[in-house]
């Protein structure tokens, strides 16, 4: 199969694109070759990245997870590109951030080619023109639309642990999300051991309810506790255990009151209540291994929260789904 994936080129401090480069990694487990990237998606291929000497850590999310995970740039053919529209050469043409590029879509339209539109932007936005023109994906989807499709992040199969770490030695992984002094990880194993070592991990919402944070604590063999789950709307983190996540937080949030609120909340999920229930728990254990002890169903959670991951949260299955809503 033929297909097209037409990115934007971005700018010097977002040349990434999150949702577009897991739909190109996908795409390309499934279709190799046949599947060309424009204009060339040079992050994701560590060949490339070698030849511009570039230091990937400049990349937004410092290329941990998803750029960096493709192979031999210069075999992809991306000649002729227009000319190969009008021909209607490719079976299926994807605008995998359409709101950042449409180029040539003009020339998609009048040529009557098969084309998909992917919004990964972190709104609520939907532009109308392109959701008349052919399906359109969108990540923050609010309520059902005709022709607009949920689509949500995923994740590179080969990076999913296999196995769980059944010795874990934090209780609440040291990265909290919002406290810049705790993004001290530069390299991406080092990132992934903090989570994979650790019990449970913080996430919560950010711009948009979508995020690669999510993920890679799953990945990792690590439970979420994902703050105001029970808010997201149906339609958005749809591949997510949702519910399983927000009865795991019900559970276990009572593991955050042994830690200081001003360091672990944003100003804005911070209240009188958490900071009182802090003070009667603030000497007692915060050990890992004593938890376990306690809570000896823990490690089935880890294990099935991983399997989870591993069948319905990678690249190749975001990529199925989206070919096969175009059928």
């Amino acid at each position: 199969m033929k297909i097209l994936l037409i990115r934007s080129e971005g700018n010097q401090t977002h040349i990434n694109d999150f949702m577009s480069d897991l739909l190109l990694h996908g795409l390309r487990q499934l279709h190799g070759s046949e599947v060309i990237d424009y204009p060339g998606c040079w992050y994701m291929y560590s060949d490339e990245i070698t030849n511009r000497k570039y230091d990937i850590n400049k990349i937004w999310g410092k290329g941990f997870t998803i750029n960096n995970t493709l192979k031999n740039y210069n075999s992809i053919d991306r000649t002729d590109i227009k000319k190969k529209i009008q021909e209607k050469y490719f079976d299926l043409i994807i605008y995998a951030s359409i709101r950042r590029s449409d180029q040539f879509v003009d020339d998609v339209i009048k040529y009557n080619n098969k084309v998909i539109f992917i919004d990964g932007e972190d709104d609520n936005i939907i532009d109308e023109r392109y959701a008349k023109l052919g399906l359109y994906f969108k990540r923050e989807l609010l309520e059902n639309k005709n022709n607009v499709i949920p689509i949500s992040f995923a994740i590179p199969k080969e990076k999913i642990l296999k196995n769980i770490n059944e010795n874990p030695s934090d209780l609440l992984a040291p990265l909290v999300p919002g406290r810049l002094s705790t993004y001290i990880y530069d390299d991406e194993k080092t990132y992934y051991n903090m989570y994979s070592n650790s019990i449970f991990a913080i996430t919560n919402k950010k711009l948009g309810w979508d995020c690669l944070r999510h993920y890679e604590i799953l990945m990792n063999g690590c439970i979420p506790l994902f703050f105001n789950i029970e808010d997201c709307p149906k339609l958005i983190l749809k591949t997510l255990p949702k519910q399983r996540l927000s009865e795991i937080y019900f559970n276990y949030h009572s593991v955050l009151q042994l830690y200081s609120p001003f360091k672990i909340y944003k100003k804005k999920f911070l209240s009188t209540k958490k900071i009182f229930s802090y003070f009667p728990n603030m000497f007692k254990n915060k050990s890992a291994s004593a938890f376990l002890k306690k809570n000896s169903n823990i490690l089935e959670i880890k294990n099935e929260l991983l399997n989870f991951t591993q069948q319905n949260l990678t690249t190749e299955i975001l990529a199925k789904y989206v070919l096969n809503k175009q059928n």
